[in-house]
């Protein structure tokens, strides 16, 4: 299984080991508050530092260099598990 992000990793631990499941909820409604937050202000407060042209630019930019960023993971991931088969034949 694949996990978002680290902190959401512990986020899910921190609930794990509360006290009862409406302790983790909370544990969890708080990190859902505070993320959804940050998700909400971060743009809004890229806009209206640089203008709606400098965040339009950077969201492109982003988006190219998270797309490029996942090919080269991916392709060192494939590449990675085809070696190790390989290998033993070198």
């Amino acid at each position: 299984m694949a996990w978002p992000c680290g902190l959401l990793h512990s986020a899910l631990l921190v609930a794990a080991m509360a006290s009862s499941a409406a302790a983790g909820a909370i544990v969890m409604g708080g990190f859902a508050a505070v993320t959804a937050a940050g998700l909400a202000l971060g743009p809004a407060l890229w806009t209206w530092i640089g203008g709606r042209a400098a965040a339009a630019r950077a969201t492109n930019w982003g988006v190219r260099l998270a797309g490029l960023a996942l090919a080269g993971a991916s392709g060192f991931a494939l590449g990675h598990g085809l070696w190790m088969r390989i290998a033993p034949y070198c």
